[in-house]
């Protein structure tokens, strides 16, 4: 596939090298990760994995934007959470050995990094800082599923909009602007909302200075206000 002009491409070692538990790693576990590592582009709306997929593959997300959501029997669908530009997914399954159990689409071109299955339970297995690294990831992950949970019980769409926002900010510095690639049908789909109360809630959000909301873009200039705001109670 064509990389989109939004996501220059980089040499795939590149990518590894920048990835924070590569550098936790001995130079023998990363010419192993070099090796043994693969990637894939994936097009806009196209499938990357599917529910029932046998797990082989632990997954980061190089550039772009993955959804992860589940299909019930009926046919109605809920969203897991996404996954961003330099985060990593899929070590549950792989650490329990089972297939996979839920569908992940490309919101945008997207390029996948695949360190291989054998590779990752090598790391596991004799690795204390990828552990932690492992460690730190699940937690983080588990704390914007109840994030999610929250957001979707108890607030009202302008929050769960700037829930959805600030969780696409983590680990960005609450001082500075950050800049997302984002359009607005595709922040609608994370956050579970239709496009027009999504951009309802945006321009909310933009009146009271949180964010600029710009062509296929958002700029959130003020993140600390950001977050104060959807921690807030209504």
């Amino acid at each position: 596939m064509k990389p989109d002009h939004r996501h220059p491409t980089s040499p795939l070692e590149e990518i590894l090298e920048n990835a924070p538990w590569y550098a936790l790693l001995p130079l023998a576990d990363q010419q192993l990760i070099q090796r043994t590592s693969s990637e894939k582009f994936v097009s806009t709306g196209d499938f990357i994995v599917c529910a029932g997929d046998p797990s082989t593959f632990w997954m980061g997300v190089a550039t772009g934007l993955v959804q992860m959501y589940v299909v019930g029997c009926d046919g109605r669908e809920t969203i897991l959470g996404c996954v961003g530009e330099g985060e990593w997914c899929g070590e549950g399954s792989l650490l329990k050995r089972e297939s996979l159990r839920y569908d992940a689409i490309a919101l945008q071109p997207t390029r996948i990094v695949l360190v291989s299955l054998e590779s990752f339970l090598h790391l596991r297995a004799t690795s204390v800082p990828f552990n932690h690294f492992l460690q730190d990831l699940m937690n983080a992950r588990m704390s914007s599923f109840i994030e999610t949970l929250v957001a979707d019980r108890l607030l009202s769409p302008e929050r769960r909009v700037a829930s959805c926002v600030s969780a696409l900010c983590r680990g960005k510095n609450e001082a500075k602007e950050v800049a997302l690639d984002i359009r607005q049908h595709e922040l609608a789909l994370i956050c579970g909302l239709s496009r027009p109360r999504t951009n309802s809630a945006l321009q909310v959000l933009a009146h009271k200075g949180y964010l600029q909301v710009g062509f296929c873009s958002l700029t959130v200039l003020d993140l600390a206000a950001l977050n104060a705001y959807r921690a807030a109670a209504d």
